[in-house]
């Protein structure tokens, strides 16, 4: 793995079985440094090879091994498509249960997410956040980023604010409909952690693969800092926030490759 600046911010680059591992250890030693960690994930397939690393160390775990317990972790979603009830196996809620919450011994009551089946989408949001200030703020949060910049469901052009409804852009709905069946059925909004909810975390990763996520890496860290590439605002929080990408991911970034 390699390392380097780009804008302030750590940036560091290995193959993707490397970067899973190594965000897999952030992880549990937030958990191991505070047991009632406060961690915010993310879904989609960017972060999958995580939950299947921290499945299996947890699968893997001894009577005085160092791994932890999540028995008193608080774990937040990122977001949820309106109208999604979290029992349905196309939600976020589902898929969180599926690749991580329902392997490790997390309980229930610490699992949190929007309300996509609330009266309306402004209570939900309200809930949502008042959940989060009760719980202390967040510890750690996961990001992905979408190939227009988003992190989250904060689509370019959205200004910066708390948990709200988003309207899905073409490019998010064409890079998720392969979940759907059929495509036609996937929601066109969703609720999401806002900017300002995700900037006020007290460490975030950033995890990219693949060379369709390289344009939006290289604005996230290389662009004024703005709504067109939200993720570029993560520039402002060097300090407390790394981005961990492969090869492809990091391919148009500037200075001499890793």
């Amino acid at each position: 793995m390699t390392e380097r600046s780009i804008s302030g911010v750590r940036v560091f680059v290995a193959p993707a079985a490397e970067l899973e591992l190594a965000i897999r250890d952030i992880v549990l030693d937030a958990i191991r440094q505070k047991p009632d960690a406060v961690l915010m994930f993310p879904t989609g397939s960017t972060p999958e090879g995580v939950y299947a690393a921290l499945v299996s160390q947890f699968r893997r775990r001894r009577p005085g091994a160092p791994n932890p317990s999540w028995s008193q972790a608080r774990c937040l979603n990122m977001d949820e498509y309106w109208r999604m009830p979290s029992w349905d196996r196309q939600s976020y809620a589902w898929f969180m249960k599926s690749h991580l919450y329902g392997w490790v011994d997390v309980s229930t009551a610490n699992i949190y997410y929007p309300d996509a089946m609330a009266p309306t989408a402004e209570e939900a949001c309200q809930a949502y956040e008042a959940q989060i200030e009760a719980l202390g703020g967040i510890d750690h949060c996961l990001l992905g980023i979408g190939v227009n910049g988003h992190i989250a469901f904060n689509e370019p052009g959205y200004p910066r604010t708390r948990t709200h409804l988003v309207e899905l852009t073409e490019s998010t709905i064409e890079a998720n409909q392969r979940f759907f069946e059929p495509p036609e059925a996937m929601p066109t909004q969703a609720l999401t952690a806002g900017l300002d909810t995700l900037l006020a975390s007290r460490r975030i990763t950033l995890l990219a693969t693949g060379a369709a996520k390289a344009e939006a890496v290289r604005d996230a860290l290389t662009a004024d800092p703005g709504n067109d590439c939200p993720a570029s605002f993560l520039q402002g929080l060097a300090d407390r926030c790394t981005f961990y990408l492969d090869e492809e991911a990091a391919s148009l970034l500037p200075g001499e490759a890793p």
